[in-house]
């Protein structure tokens, strides 16, 4: 694993971080605060933010997509004041706990210890309990979650009540972050993802999780690790964290801002990190308690479609001059009209041959290897069936999700292999009719979803844009900014070329090129492959590269 450097300056800085994403860069840990999608790597962050203060003197640094609060830990560790926002309310959680400055740490530690200990010592009867109830809660949670659950949020909320104003904070962000863990680790969804996907029946059937003992884990190790980083950190360092779209970052703008280091979404939520959706289920149960203690103000229990390219995030900057500003991004906007000209004229050829197949199969002059030769038709069909039977499959069955796919997958095979070795069979040629109209409505549906998925692209880049135009705003005079992105694959085979689309809106808006940084990352929460052709047969590579762009402010 070896990063490319293009700038003498900086040969010496090593980016190659292997391993354990920890908590922070400067001491290990076994466990984290709570699992987040797509976090930066604190060992690479470190490094930038060292050289970065070496070379330029940079005292303040934002981030306006501040996600688990890597950059303001790392920030506070080297004494810079740090400043940063998120849309999303989980985030702001999160970083403000993991910057957060532990006063009192005996008193506070002894408290909270003795809190939840009472508290595993009260749960005697679950019947006294009232039910946090929302929509699908018993779809995501089995019952005796539920009840553990709904206790621990009626006790925190009674103990933050009742504790004193002085240590409120302190008690909120760390009960209510051990909360949303513990709400994770309790829930019924496959944790090794980031979007909402539930266990198999199997693993529901087995799934047995202690909520109270799990919280009291959380809380102990959270309560370490801070601790931990207080000892290291400067505590007298500034740490102002918003919730605010970074569209919008005038809150920012009087505060002399020299460095901006960020990791930006590298795409909508619905087709890269859906952050909304990861967190939204700690928001259902939490929302409440987060306004009431935190003022943390949740407007949406899902935030994917408020963030940017999202359904409900607009734009009021036109396309024509936003390609003007980018040679890359205007490049990829005739790859993605080009490539979708050819994909609709390939599924509009796939859904005659459907036609076709449909109508000799009626007439009695079914030909396997014709129809094995239409290959878009073949393998859409085959997608189908195994669709059909994973589906019948993962209804019936008590086994995992892993072993539910490898059969179908070989049912599939096999109903295929019979039908090449039996084509005039009716059974068979009836159940692949059978199949016929859900792929032509796939097929419809592709056609439709083509143009609007480069509408969704264009939009994510417009808002983005928006966003470097705050930036700017924000910084001060000859300040630095240092953009950690990724090179995501779309429309199944298009790179986009985020670094460089990035790097030219920078010159537009008057900036001096430092250099750009290429590393691989190995730990990033992320998906290696996406199904994105149009048979779904291919796996794509997304993002398994990172590119830090460096740029200085050239005007006063």
């Amino acid at each position: 694993m070896v990063a490319i450097v293009e700038n003498e300056w900086w040969k010496d800085l090593d980016l190659d971080y292997v391993g354990e994403n920890n908590f922070a860069s400067f001491f290990s840990s076994e466990g984290n605060i709570h699992t987040y999608p797509a976090k930066a790597v604190p060992d690479m962050v470190l490094s930038l933010l060292k050289k970065l203060k070496e070379q330029y003197g940079i005292n303040k640094v934002l981030d306006p997509f501040i996600g688990s609060g890597t950059v303001a830990l790392e920030a506070r560790y080297l004494g810079l004041d740090f400043y940063g926002s998120d849309l999303n309310p989980l985030s702001i959680l999160l970083s403000r706990t993991k910057a957060l400055t532990v006063n009192n740490t005996n008193y506070v530690e002894k408290a909270l210890t003795n809190f939840v200990e009472k508290l595993i010592l009260t749960y005697t009867d679950h019947k006294l309990v009232d039910l946090v109830y929302f929509e699908k809660i018993n779809f995501w949670f089995k019952l005796k979650n539920i009840q553990e659950l709904s206790f621990i949020k009626a006790q925190c909320n009674k103990f933050l009540g009742s504790c004193s104003k002085k240590n409120r904070e302190t008690y909120a962000l760390i009960l209510l972050t051990a909360f949303s863990s513990t709400i994770r680790e309790s829930s019924l969804t496959r944790n090794n993802e980031f979007k909402l996907y539930r266990m198999s029946p199997s693993d529901v059937a087995k799934f047995e999780v202690d909520s109270l003992l799990v919280f009291k884990e959380k809380v102990s190790n959270l309560m370490s690790m801070l601790v931990e980083a207080n000892k290291k950190s400067y505590s007298k360092a500034l740490t102002d964290i918003k919730m605010q779209n970074a569209k919008d970052l005038s809150v920012f703008y009087n505060k002399k801002i020299d460095l901006i280091l960020t990791s930006p979404p590298y795409g909508d939520s619905q087709s890269t990190v859906a952050y909304g959706e990861f967190s939204k289920l700690s928001l259902q149960w939490s929302k409440d308690l987060l306004a009431k203690y935190l003022d943390i103000q949740t407007e949406a229990e899902n935030v994917d479609e408020y963030l940017l390219g999202g359904k409900k995030s607009f734009s009021d900057i036109s396309l024509r001059v936003l390609l003007r500003k980018s040679k890359t991004l205007k490049e990829l906007f005739r790859t993605m009209k080009d490539n979708c000209k050819l994909d609709i004229i390939a599924l509009k050829n796939a859904k005659n041959c459907l036609k076709i197949l449909q109508e000799n199969i009626e007439k009695g002059f079914f030909e396997y290897e014709y129809f094995e030769e239409n290959n878009v038709v073949f393998e859409l069909l085959k997608e189908r069936t195994r669709l059909e039977y994973f589906r019948k499959l993962n209804a019936a069955t008590t086994h995992k999700n892993s072993e539910v796919k490898k059969t179908a997958i070989c049912m599939r095979d096999s109903f295929f292999e019979q039908l090449k070795q039996e084509p005039k069979n009716d059974m068979l040629l009836g159940e692949l009719m059978s199949r016929i109209p859900s792929v032509r409505k796939t097929i419809d549906r592709r056609i439709k979803a083509i143009p609007r998925r480069i509408k969704s692209v264009l939009h994510f880049f417009e808002e983005l844009y928006l966003v470097v135009e705050q930036t700017d705003k924000v910084l001060d005079t000859q300040g630095i900014q240092a953009w950690i992105v990724g090179h995501r694959t779309i429309l199944g085979s298009i790179t986009v070329d985020m670094a460089g689309i990035l790097n030219d809106w920078f010159v537009s808006l008057g900036y001096d090129k430092i250099t750009t940084l290429h590393r691989q990352y190995s730990f990033k929460r992320l998906p290696h492959h996406i199904n994105s052709t149009i048979t779904r047969k291919s796996e794509i590579k997304t993002m398994m590269q990172e590119h830090i762009i460096v740029v200085r402010k050239n005007k006063m």
